[in-house]
């Protein structure tokens, strides 16, 4: 039997995830043999690429001269019209520097990688060509992240209708990779759906293979696909799996190999299969990147990611719901320490690879400090960048030791600098140890990224400005910081207790079937927009001390091309790099496009109206679905040609 272990788009490219390096390293210690397929950057190499999105903006003007010639438009044409317009006028330059843009993520010589003017233009010129494929398969909105539409996660109905050949950019990505299991005899395929952003694009995959393949057994797993399940019934569960025969939720190594092994005796598994919660990690193999495209990713050398743990040790944050688990996080476990030290000088040697990614919940700082301490006695030549939570055992002595041992750049959980807030969300730290372990890191030279949010149920102005002014006071000893919006997710104990933080009521809205989407409303006075507008600026006006990017570029947290730059120019070079200025140094050339209408006053109003229309969906019916839209979007008049 071979077993295609596949990861969909659409997720980051510039290097592998780990969830099909572990599960393929689980499957060949017992004696399976698997394919691994990275879709999400064979997806990615094929369409930014010159031809690709030549051919997309000639798709694009064919379309936007049909709508051009109609006598009116309505709403829909007007979102539409004016991301086509948009598309022609403003990248229009993209397809002839898409792949010099690439091939500087690729420089294996970091000339052009590590020069911040050459970086910034490819970052804005990769970006751009996300916008030319999202203007061609409107309404979709595509980025390394993110693929969304209005309502395709709405019911398994709007998934099928959304991976339709015409609404899916990875068509022919898929095809190949149905070519690719033709030509393995592949008898069972694993999608694996790690992020919210995999989550259509792998039901589309999913269809497609079953429409090649009646014979193959198609299962899914991973947390954003566990998140979903996990909420539903088992008839509803059975109703949401659509072409995949099995669902493998939580930890899926026992799992998986469990159903290869009853597939091979002739039996024919179907529906949930319950995967582990708390599985040791001692007997676990290091990750296998065998067969995965090293050489494809966006990136001048490999940092390769590595789970020296699973869960978190603390699990008592409220905010906190994800991964594989039905409430807060999972349940803390470690590997032996020399198990990591041997699997990353194994990893090492065999890719050529000096820096790694320890992909977990929070690491322990004492078991951090003693791999440092193994690493050093090893004399091993790697690095390592990870989430920590700014614990007081974080001393200038054994953040020394953690340097000395490998230790290049901690991502730690700041929250808030309240102190209301950090009692309400149970961080269990207060900020003078924050300040302490922020500052002993940074003295260590070890990079810094402080990771907040605002508007929490229950924060005030002050309580907001407080976080932003913790950041600015210690910038000098912050490599990199991001003050997002709070988002309320299903397990949490703010979801699962409202009443203690403040919440009167939480909802769901008619129509999603799916249950992705969670909204709620507080007791007493809602913030203002006036007050999230000072919140916002200020944050606006603290980012201008470094220079920051989107994920997944340089300037963004723990991310592969952050950690190369922190190990090529040290922990300060996103706030020197601030300082000259290289945001300004790229200016996009411009189209002139004829148009019937008027295109600023269509734009301005066509947003207008489709704020409007959300608004009354979600928050007024508190119903959802493409029939209540369009009854909607009906109302408001439709737009004529201009006079000429």
């Amino acid at each position: 039997m071979t077993i295609a272990i596949i990861y969909p788009p659409t997720c980051d490219t510039t290097g592998p995830y780990l969830s099909v390096p572990i599960l393929t390293a689980w499957l060949r210690s017992h004696n399976k043999k698997v394919l691994p397929i990275d879709a999400n950057i064979e997806a990615y190499n094929y369409l930014l690429k010159e031809n690709t999105l030549s051919d997309m903006l000639n798709s694009i003007r064919k379309l936007y001269r049909a709508l051009d010639e109609k006598p009116s438009l309505n709403h829909s044409d007007q979102m539409k019209y004016v991301q086509l317009y948009n598309a022609m006028a403003k990248l229009n330059w993209v397809p002839d520097n898409i792949e010099d843009a690439v091939s500087v993520m690729r420089d294996s010589t970091g000339g052009r990688f590590f020069n911040a003017e050459e970086y910034e233009k490819a970052v804005i010129t990769i970006e751009a060509g996300l916008k030319i494929i999202s203007a061609l398969y409107h309404p979709l909105y595509l980025d390394f992240q993110n693929y969304r539409t209005p309502f395709s996660l709405l019911s398994p109905s709007q998934i099928k209708a959304d991976a339709a050949t015409d609404k899916n950019p990875f068509h022919s990505t898929y095809k190949r990779v149905a070519d690719r299991i033709k030509e393995n005899n592949v008898s069972l395929a694993g999608i694996s759906i790690a992020f919210p952003g995999q989550i259509q694009p792998g039901f589309s995959l999913a269809g497609y293979l079953r429409s090649c393949f009646t014979d193959i057994h198609i299962t899914v797993g991973g947390p954003a696909i566990t998140q979903i399940l996990l909420r539903h019934d088992h008839e509803n569960q059975l109703k949401i799996l659509g072409p995949f025969d099995t669902a493998i939720i939580y930890e899926g190594e026992e799992p998986f190999l469990d159903l290869a092994n009853s597939l091979e005796r002739g039996e024919k598994p179907a529906g949930i299969i319950n995967g582990s919660i708390d599985k040791p990690m001692e007997k676990l193999p290091a990750p296998d990147f065998d067969g995965l495209p090293l050489d494809l990713y966006f990136s001048p050398e490999p940092v390769l990611p590595y789970d020296p743990s699973r869960g978190c040790y603390w699990g008592k944050c409220s905010f906190c719901h994800y991964g594989l688990s039905s409430e807060g996080t999972a349940k803390y476990r470690e590997r032996n320490i020399n198990d990591i030290v041997n699997h990353l000088k194994q990893l090492s040697n065999r890719w050529g690879c000096k820096n790694f990614y320890f992909s977990q919940d929070a690491f322990l700082p004492e078991t951090a400090h003693r791999l440092g301490l193994a690493i050093k006695e090893k004399n091993l030549d790697i690095h390592w960048s990870t989430d920590m939570r700014p614990e007081a055992s974080l001393t200038p002595e054994m953040c020394a030791d953690l340097k000395a041992g490998g230790a290049l750049s901690m991502a730690l959980g700041i929250e808030s600098a309240s102190p209301r807030l950090l009692k309400l969300i149970r961080k269990g730290i207060t900020t003078d140890t924050m300040i302490t372990a922020v500052k002993s890191l940074a003295s260590a030279g070890i990079a810094v990224e402080a990771m907040c949010f605002n508007n929490f149920p229950t924060e005030t102005l002050k309580d907001a400005l407080a976080t932003i002014e913790f950041i600015r006071e210690n910038k000098k000893f912050i490599s990199l910081f991001i003050d997002g919006r709070f988002g309320l997710s299903h397990g949490s104990r703010v979801a699962l207790n409202p009443s203690e933080y403040g919440i009167s009521e939480i909802w769901q809205v008619s129509g999603d079937e799916i249950g992705t989407g969670l909204f709620y409303s507080i007791r007493g006075r809602e913030r203002s927009i006036k007050e999230q507008t000072k919140i916002d600026n200020a944050i606006d006006s603290l980012s201008a001390y470094w220079w920051l990017h989107d994920y997944p570029w340089a300037g963004s947290l723990s991310t592969v091309h952050t950690i190369l730059w922190y190990e090529k120019r040290g922990r300060d070079t996103f706030r020197k790099s601030a300082k000259k200025g290289h945001r300004t140094t790229f200016s996009t050339p411009m189209t002139k496009i004829k148009s019937r209408y008027d295109i600023k006053s269509m734009e301005y109003t066509a947003l207008e109206n489709e704020a409007e229309i959300w608004q009354t969906l979600v928050y007024e019916h508190r119903a959802v679905s493409p029939e209540r839209y369009n009854n909607l979007a009906a109302k408001f008049p439709l737009i004529q040609p201009e006079k000429r």
